[in-house]
């Protein structure tokens, strides 16, 4: 599973949805199974508490042309878009869409719905396993899509189709896990996978990364996530437990690292402030506070049942915001606030 943040819809409201995806390995019958579902979180007018609601699912299009099992979710990065969707999925395609907000009879919370609409898909996977594992969004439309052969793709997106228009076999030798565009320099990419190595691509000239770390991470490398707030720091996550802040002009050893109890397989930086939720797997979910470019934990909540994968930071309203995160094997989904983590 994997929260997203954002407001959709037009309107004055600044309510958000959560993207969350759903992975199931279906043994018995040799396949892996999913979708994704979207969430909102509201504030009763009458008692304040914060509630959280299904509002829609997506498992694919009218054809019957499934998105499979989902390894990740995004919103579009263009200015203004606030519909549009990403999905990258276990068969190996990545899957654009719309989703629509729509309200029903009564208006209200409880009558506010999405519809997912499917618009395109292409194949990105690779060979092997052939799973898309993860994916980021360019402002501009371009995005790039990991694959669990080691291989990444670039694809261009316009309205309402995709694309690949550049493909980099054996950017790792392992699975490849993370893939992140730089805030700042369009034409750089971060890449990490489970041969550990964290890597620089230069997308103008990406036959070899132009930076290379395989040294500090103990275990594979499972997010990468530049700071919407300093353009020269990046953060990592890694099976190894530990969250790691990085300056990318000098890439030879983290500037801070922290270890949070357990495989950071996601961690998302607040809007605003210097600090990262983190998905810590079976630590739990984690907030790292990052102020001066140091980690430090500010708390774990510790209330879900398996492995936390999903964590993100939502805007219920003006005057407040909660965390969302999600777990695996309990198919959990909860909204809360620190320090009290107080479930709604």
């Amino acid at each position: 599973m994997e929260c997203a943040r954002r407001a959709v819809g037009g309107g004055s409201s600044t309510a958000g949805v959560a993207l969350v995806t759903e992975y199931e390995h279906e043994a018995s019958e040799g396949r892996r199974a999913g979708g994704a579902r979207a969430f909102g979180v509201d504030v009763d007018e009458g008692t304040g508490e914060v509630m959280i609601r299904e509002l829609g699912a997506f498992d694919g299009d009218a054809s019957g042309s499934s998105i499979g099992a989902v390894f990740e979710a995004r919103w579009s990065a263009r200015e203004g878009d606030d519909e549009r969707c990403a999905f990258v999925d276990a068969d190996g395609f990545l899957t654009l869409a719309r989703a629509e907000e729509t309200y029903g009879e009564g208006g209200g919370a409880n009558a506010r719905g999405i519809t997912f609409h499917a618009l395109d898909k292409v194949h990105c996977g690779g060979g092997g396993l052939g799973m898309a594992t993860c994916l980021d969004w360019r402002a501009d439309g371009t995005l790039a899509v990991s694959a669990a052969d080691g291989s990444f793709r670039v694809v261009r997106e316009e309205t309402s189709s995709v694309e690949v228009v550049d493909a980099i076999e054996g950017a790792h030798d392992l699975e490849m896990w993370a893939v992140a565009f730089d805030l700042a320099r369009a034409d750089v990419l971060y890449t990490g996978a489970d041969d550990c190595a964290f890597k620089v691509w230069d997308l103008r000239a990406a036959s070899r990364a132009t930076v290379v770390n395989r040294k500090t991470h103990g275990a594979g490398v499972t997010c990468v996530s530049p700071s919407p707030h300093d353009d020269t720091i990046v953060a990592t996550g890694s099976y190894d437990d530990h969250v790691r802040l990085w300056d990318v002009r000098a890439l030879k050893s983290p500037v801070s690292e922290l270890n949070v109890g357990g495989g950071v397989w996601r961690c998302r930086w607040h809007p605003t402030r210097r600090a990262l939720a983190c998905a810590a797997m079976g630590g739990g979910a984690a907030l790292v506070d990052a102020n001066d470019n140091a980690l430090r934990l500010d708390y774990t909540y510790t209330e879900h049942g398996s492995i936390v994968y999903g964590a993100d930071w939502m805007r219920v309203n003006d005057e407040k915001e909660v965390l969302v995160t999600c777990s695996f094997y309990d198919k959990m989904v909860r909204c809360w606030s620190a320090p009290s983590a107080a479930e709604s």
